[in-house]
């Protein structure tokens, strides 16, 4: 989530990882894109590793927002679209930080 003091972490999932809270928030390896519900539905991620992009809420009123969203219109719209792969940048994205992605190259050189 954006706040005046820069971006900070928001949930139990990456909260409870020092090392990714870290990487996700000063780590200049990772994209750091405009949160867009529908490009993140399309992203592929793994459950075991970083990430390498990380979706930026604008504020907790955006996050409560999406209590309101019709979920299963987005679903559809999305099932005719390619999945993202992790690291993709669209033309579209509100690109906050554009990652140097070295955390993951090194990995995939290993």
């Amino acid at each position: 989530m954006r706040q005046k003091d820069g971006i900070r972490v928001y949930g139990a999932g990456i909260a409870s990882s020092r090392a990714e809270t870290v990487f996700s928030t000063d780590d200049a390896s990772p994209n750091r894109l405009g949160f867009e519900l529908e490009r993140v539905m399309r992203t592929l991620y793994r459950i075991d590793d970083f990430r390498e992009t990380y979706f930026v809420l604008d504020g907790l009123d955006q996050l409560l927002e999406l209590a309101r969203i019709d979920f299963a219109a987005a679903y559809e719209r999305v099932s005719a679209l390619p999945d993202l792969q992790p690291g993709d940048l669209l033309p579209t994205d509100s690109v906050l930080h554009r990652g140097t992605g070295s955390y993951h190259a090194q990995r995939r050189s290993r």
